[in-house]
């Protein structure tokens, strides 16, 4: 199905004016370790930090393949916008899962941002009306950005061996920037230390079932398999973005009779089926939840498997052509280099870790 499978190309979904002003901002970004506040602006003037947020309380509540075609958009544009789009926006998502009073006070507002972490680096010690938490979580991307921040905790209580998530507020946080990666240097992706803050109960969540406010298929879909396809997507996007400035900046220094171009399409096709197949597996698990079913083990295990196949595809295709790209593919300054740190940093992720075998 994949060879016949369509998805239109990530840069005919913003409008160019949108892109390029953008695109202006990211070598600034990249110096100051995190994304500009026009950045931010005009990310929050598409509402990509709404996209998952239930339309129950004014979120937007984007379908699962369009929410692919977004964010893996906003990756071409720039990767550490991408990876901001798809992580702080995608914290979004959380709104559904505590009660609807809670969740309009919390995130119905338009510059909300949402920045976090999966990993329960904290303990939650259950008090009268809620939880004491402390913990430092590492890599919230978005942090500066965040409105409201996330983090799973371990619950102190005896014989329980609970994970909870809890929503904290910016007073109760304080970032320490410890990202130093090779690339995605703008997302900021900073640590959050948490100090004996209290949580009333209201703001804390766990993932085995949404609130009745947040309804339809994107909050009946397996959390962890929608997690795996909005971190790959954005990994498509990067290696889109480097193939186009490879074609634009690298092939033309060549001699027309050389081998370069048989190259580049290799790679590029490498990028293009994995791509397509994980839309493809994608869709095929998500049509089930939108007619109230319930996709088959094999279909969610597809979802993980062609998620981690991008990856790889992802670092191949640029590593394939790295090597003829000269002076302009080493500079750090350059944006072919950028989108190459990027990919490689992003592909570390631990949902998109190579698996041992198929």
């Amino acid at each position: 199905m994949a060879d016949t499978f369509y998805i239109p190309d990530p840069s005919t979904y913003f409008d160019k004016d949108w892109v390029q002003a953008l695109r202006q901002e990211v070598p600034g970004a990249e110096a100051l370790g995190k994304l500009t506040h026009t950045q931010v602006s005009l990310l929050q003037e598409k509402h990509l930090f709404q996209l998952l947020i239930p339309n129950s309380i004014g979120g937007k509540q984007y379908d699962l393949p369009e929410l692919m075609q977004a964010e893996e958009a906003a990756a071409w544009v720039d990767g550490s916008v991408g990876w901001v789009v798809a992580l702080a926006g995608g914290a979004g998502f959380f709104a559904g899962f505590v009660d609807e009073k809670t969740a309009k006070t919390l995130f119905e507002r338009d510059d909300i941002c949402v920045a976090g972490t999966g990993f329960p680096a904290g303990t939650a010690q259950p008090v009268e009306g809620g939880f004491l938490v402390s913990g430092h979580w590492r890599y919230a991307s978005g942090a500066p950005h965040a409105k409201l921040y996330t983090a799973n905790c371990k619950i102190l209580q005896t014989g329980s061996a609970e994970i909870r998530a809890m929503i904290f507020l910016p007073d109760q946080v304080q970032l320490s920037n410890g990202w130093k990666p090779l690339g995605l240097r703008a997302t900021a992706s900073q640590d959050m230390i948490i100090q004996n803050a209290f949580v009333p109960k209201e703001r804390s969540f766990s993932l085995d079932k949404p609130f009745a406010h947040a309804q339809g298929p994107l909050f009946t879909y397996p959390f962890h398999q929608q997690a795996e396809a909005l971190l790959s997507i954005t990994l498509t996007g990067m290696g889109m973005r480097f193939l186009d400035l490879f074609a634009e900046k690298i092939i033309p220094k060549y001699a027309s009779g050389t081998d370069i171009r048989k190259i580049y399409q290799a790679a590029k096709k490498t990028l293009e089926t994995a791509r397509l197949q994980v839309y493809e597996a994608v869709i095929l698990s998500w049509e089930p939840y939108k007619k109230g079913g319930l996709a088959t083990e094999s279909q969610l295990e597809a979802v993980g498997l062609t998620a981690r196949r991008v990856a790889q595809a992802a670092r191949e295709t640029v590593d394939l052509l790295y090597p003829y790209g000269g002076m302009e593919m080493m500079r750090m300054d350059s944006d072919i280099n950028r989108v190459w740190r990027d990919i490689h940093t992003a592909s570390q992720h631990t949902l998109l870790a190579p698996l041992n075998k198929e």
